[in-house]
């Protein structure tokens, strides 16, 4: 699925990461998000690898990854956490400076890489995604039937990987499902690697820890930042899929979302042939906003 790469373990910070890479020029790494792993990027990856030096990782706790002990504080599956491990792979990589496209719960590892780390983050790309703090002080009726993996994978262990755990093959098929737009249609292969990794109990137990930390420390790290007026102080692009029903703060205008968070002025469009998974259900237009992004037209 991604010819020509290379494929590798790369330790950072103690944690052992699975992570392919390829391409020559500016550095760009894609996260991707929940319930996947870095096979989501397969259509993308290649055709940025042509100008970029792309590399692709799966996040601590997911797909091959490892998935470190939890912790009371959830900190060990922070996004600060998370960040900090990026920042690390791409120096180990050879790339202190670097730009991110990112999905799903990788996206909320992008912008508080690129809070934390703004020496270190060109452009931020968010694919489906507002910011934590702004999920939860926005949460209602709509976004918490449409939301409510949040609410679940959050409550304390071992409710919710005992439950994931009876049929995780199940729970991916349906998530994927009702995600994505209702004509759209996995490829096989990549279902197959999704299920594969959710057959490891620790990676169930790892992502239930990566919710309760959006749900902790994440929304605080968040809220203080916020509060304390930082912002974003690279270019940010967001894209999100229009095929799926509404509700919460994304049936607001995420552009007008992100602006709040933005030193700089934020561009995208909803996609309407999309759902959720944009680098899979609308490949052609997110590499067309990822070139402009990364050639700094976006």
């Amino acid at each position: 699925m991604f010819k020509g790469f290379e494929q590798s373990r790369i330790a950072v910070d103690g944690v052992s990461l699975n992570v392919r890479y390829a391409g020559e020029g500016p550095a760009v790494v894609l996260l991707h998000g929940y319930p996947q792993t870095h096979i989501i990027w397969r259509h993308i990856a290649p055709a940025l690898a042509e100008t970029h030096t792309v590399v692709v990782p799966d996040t601590r706790g997911y797909g091959d990854s490892d998935c470190p002990p939890s912790d009371p504080e959830h900190r060990n599956y922070s996004k600060r956490t998370m960040a900090n491990d990026v920042v690390a792979l791409m120096h180990a990589l050879g790339h202190d400076e670097f730009s991110v496209i990112s999905h799903d719960r990788g996206a909320r590892v992008g912008y508080r890489l690129a809070l934390d780390h703004p020496d270190r983050v060109e452009h931020y790309m968010s694919l489906d995604v507002v910011p934590t703090h702004e999920m939860w002080v926005s949460t209602n009726k709509d976004s918490a039937l449409g939301s409510f993996h949040w609410m679940f994978l959050a409550q304390p262990a071992p409710q919710p990987e005992t439950m994931i755990g009876f049929d995780p093959d199940g729970w991916i098929a349906w998530l994927h499902k009702s995600w994505a737009a209702p004509d759209f249609t996995f490829e096989p292969h990549a279902m197959d690697e999704y299920k594969r990794a959710f057959r490891n109990p620790d990676v169930i137990r790892a992502t239930c820890e990566d919710y309760r930390a959006g749900a902790t420390c994440d929304d605080e790290d968040d809220a203080t930042d916020f509060n304390a007026g930082r912002k974003i102080q690279c270019p940010i692009t967001c894209l999100w899929g229009d095929a799926r029903a509404k509700g919460g703060p994304k049936s607001k205008s995420p552009l007008d979302i992100w602006r709040k968070w933005a030193a700089y002025d934020v561009d995208g469009e909803g996609i309407a042939n999309s759902g959720h998974f944009l680098p899979e259900e609308a490949p052609d237009d997110v590499i067309r906003w990822a070139k402009s992004f990364l050639d700094g037209n976006g």
